[in-house]
């Protein structure tokens, strides 16, 4: 946010982060710069191991036959809702959350849109990760809905800026694709 409001030139987050983002501000001006391959994570749709299912197409169908929506438990609240949309999920509620939203499902939560290393956490705790399925494709994406690592992101503006400005951003983009070469 203060990367695309123009507060700040350049930041360092996940790219988990800026899609999320992106999901709700599309024109948004931040944009990935460099990919510093630090600190992967997939994202991924995790439901209860008790819950028959495999992937969100048949998430959506046993919900179908339900009158209560679709519980969606996240950090990344506008991931998980253009999820919902892209898997047609009509009725559904996001629940936003914060740490440990493992703890959110089955009880408060039907479905959990999470970042994992390993999958142990999620395992441990009788959680079973999810196919996701583009239904306009057919195209099957197994178990993961995207991979994030470390990025650079920048507001274009800087780079149309004051000299000053521009030079300092390129040197720091130009340091950081050299480092993430060798």
């Amino acid at each position: 946010m203060q990367v695309a409001a123009g507060n700040f030139d350049l930041a360092i987050t996940g790219i988990d982060w800026l899609h999320d983002h992106l999901a709700q501000f599309p024109s948004s001006p931040a944009t990935a710069l460099v990919d510093l391959r630090v600190a992967p994570v997939r994202i991924v749709a995790v439901v209860s191991n008790e819950l028959p299912v495999s992937d969100g197409f048949e998430v959506r169908e046993v919900w179908k036959r339900r009158s209560e929506p679709i519980r969606i438990a996240s950090e990344y609240a506008n991931i998980a809702d253009k999820y919902a949309r892209d898997h047609h999920f009509g009725r559904y509620r996001i629940i936003p959350t914060w740490g440990a939203s493992e703890a959110f499902l089955p009880e408060d939560a039907d479905l959990l849109i999470e970042n994992t290393e390993t999958g142990s956490t999620i395992a441990r705790h009788n959680l079973k990760i999810i196919d996701t399925l583009f239904e306009s494709t057919g195209l099957k994406i197994i178990d993961t809905l995207f991979e994030s690592t470390g990025h650079l992101i920048g507001n274009p503006a800087v780079f149309s800026g004051s000299t000053k400005r521009r030079e300092t951003a390129e040197f720091i983009v130009h340091s950081l694709k050299k480092a993430v070469e060798n």
